[in-house]
């Protein structure tokens, strides 16, 4: 696992963060990781960076993995965020890889950062703006968490604190965590291909997930809690803002059986999105395993779409 490192913004918050892929390649893509989670997260893309030739910096996000609170922060706002660490590490050109939870900063990125720098956009099992598009299809926890979360994030961030901080900060808290994980792929229909691309994975990788949730929750719930909120409130944009302005510029992965986030809501945004965002669904997927799955088509499409940005 690569070394985590630190970069301290204008406004004196840390952000932590690591540095996967092909560490010397010319093409840089950042990837926002999910929630709860950090940047050892990343670690899933990083084999296949390294044949397509990506570099990925993996931030992770306020409140999670080392990084800084950002009291009352929003979604447009961690866009400036991404920015000043691409000038720190003098990256002119990007684009993004965002998973799960890490979607809705992806979007804000596209809405605020100028197309000639954020040059392509990938996501994967993303949620979509939930005050547009409702919850229908999502499991009943993760409703009741947003929910919640949109006018009482204090309780949620306990709520997380109680159930996976603790054991984050337990001492086998690695073996709980994953015990917590495998039990979640259980309830879900995938149950049998999450169970089959969790065996074949790499120890490594089994290690980088669960690393990436422990240190996004070792700090406490309030990060994650946060960004619940973020995520059930209005984003301060519309989809349809951030269109892209050719095919090549924004792909979205999903599984058919997310009971996460529901297909649904990944075909209503792709609607909304306009006709050259392309909707990739994947027959057979759920939520978690799809970076498993897909990691070589991700990174290679991410390429070969920064390329032609050029």
């Amino acid at each position: 696992m690569p070394e985590t490192r630190y970069f301290v913004l204008p406004d004196q918050r840390q952000v932590a963060y690591g540095i996967y892929g092909a560490q010397d390649a010319a093409s840089t893509v950042f990837y926002f990781h999910g929630c709860p989670s950090s940047h050892h997260e990343a670690f899933l893309l990083s084999e296949a960076g390294r044949r397509h030739g990506l570099r990925i910096i993996a931030p992770s996000r306020p409140g999670s993995g080392g990084s800084a609170f950002r009291e009352n922060g929003t979604l447009l706002e961690y866009a400036d965020d991404v920015l000043a660490l691409a000038d720190h590490l003098d990256v002119p050109r990007f684009g993004i890889v965002a998973v799960s939870g890490g979607a809705p900063y992806a979007f804000a990125c596209r809405k605020r950062i100028p197309r000639t720098r954020l040059t392509a956009v990938g996501i994967v099992a993303g949620i979509y703006p939930v005050t547009s598009f409702g919850t229908a299809g999502m499991k009943l926890p993760s409703r009741v968490m947003l929910r919640l979360a949109t006018w009482f994030p204090s309780i949620v961030a306990w709520a997380i604190d109680r159930q996976l901080g603790a054991v984050a900060r337990d001492e086998d808290g690695k073996k709980k965590l994953e015990a917590l994980l495998v039990a979640d792929m259980q309830q879900e229909a995938t149950w049998e291909s999450d169970k089959l691309a969790w065996e074949a994975a790499a120890p490594e990788a089994r290690e980088a997930v669960v690393m990436g949730i422990r240190e996004g929750v070792r700090y406490g719930g309030r990060g994650p809690a946060w960004e619940m909120k973020l995520y059930a409130s209005h984003w301060g944009f519309e989809l349809d803002e951030v269109r892209p302005g050719h095919e090549n510029e924004l792909v979205l992965w999903h599984g058919d059986l997310d009971a996460n986030v529901p297909l649904a809501m990944a075909e209503k945004a792709a609607r909304q999105l306009g006709p050259d965002a392309g909707l990739r669904v994947v027959e057979g997927q759920g939520h978690g395993a799809l970076t498993f799955h897909r990691a070589d088509e991700i990174m290679s499409t991410m390429r070969d779409n920064m390329l032609r940005a050029i």
